[in-house]
């Protein structure tokens, strides 16, 4: 549901189709079950290769498509591609440029409602939250995990303001749990930016449709996506390949944001 994986899967099908290539998506239940169907499609010829999204620290699909041999691009960090070929952009220098904003405006409390802890990038945002944390001398730093779904984002958004020495900025690590933080928030009776200021991470339309529109970090997926389809078709074709990263996501300031109060 995330407008991410649609604009992703936009690219990927426009990648794809300039070679006559067809997109195949298929629903699998837990990664044993994803590794079953790539075993499959490796015995009976019926896919050229295969694009592995949301991997994890210790994510056994990695270790599994190397034995199959079957031409594999992961969409994520290298740190976890093992010999695979991967595709990324740098978080970590997404991140930095999102904080480093908000300590200009002069927040010293910035908390973060990240995504699902297992995941490679979610860590890789979370160690280098930490960092920043302690470079820029923060008065209060704080990270927490949710589901990336609107709900628990806006559960997540509760727990965090409905302390004593809340926040005064928030960074979500997608747009679905930043529009339902900007709607708790003013449930809350909460001005955003006046009281709070809230920065997204992906910028989908929706984040300009709400009011304020949110400031989001911003990189253009159906780009990243074609790019992903470049990698593997060259991949299927036995050539050489070998990591690509990808320009990182880069801040877009919008009326979600202001000086703390």
């Amino acid at each position: 549901m995330e407008p991410f994986y649609m604009e992703l899967i936009s690219g990927l099908e426009a990648g794809l189709a300039v070679h006559s290539y067809s997109l195949l998506l298929q629903m699998v239940h837990d990664h044993g079950h994803e590794i079953e169907v790539h075993r499959r499609w490796r015995n009976d010829h019926s896919v050229d290769g295969v694009l592995i999204c949301d991997v994890g620290v210790d994510d056994g699909r990695v270790p599994a498509l190397e034995e199959l041999g079957l031409p594999a691009v992961v969409i994520g960090p290298p740190s976890v591609s093992g010999a695979l070929a991967s595709i990324w952009s740098d978080d970590g220098v997404s991140l930095a440029e999102a904080v480093r904003y908000l300590v200009t405006l002069g927040h010293r409390r910035i908390a973060r409602v990240g995504g699902l802890p297992h995941l490679a990038h979610t860590a890789i945002r979370t160690r280098r939250f930490a960092a920043l944390a302690e470079e820029f001398g923060l008065d209060s730093a704080v990270a927490v995990p949710s589901d990336y779904t609107g709900e628990d984002g806006a559960r997540v958004t509760r727990d965090l303001l409905g302390g004593g020495d809340r926040p005064t900025a928030l960074i979500y690590d997608n747009d679905i749990m930043a529009v339902a933080g900007l709607a708790a928030a003013q449930g809350m009776g909460l001005s955003v930016p006046r009281d709070l200021s809230i920065v997204a991470w992906d910028d989908s339309p929706v984040c300009q449709l709400v009011r304020p529109p949110l400031t989001a970090l911003a990189r253009d997926i159906s780009a990243y996506g074609t790019h992903a389809a470049r990698l593997l078709l060259a991949a299927v074709d036995g050539l050489p390949v070998t990591s690509v990263h990808d320009e990182p996501a880069h801040l877009s300031p919008r009326g979600s944001t202001a000086p703390p109060p």
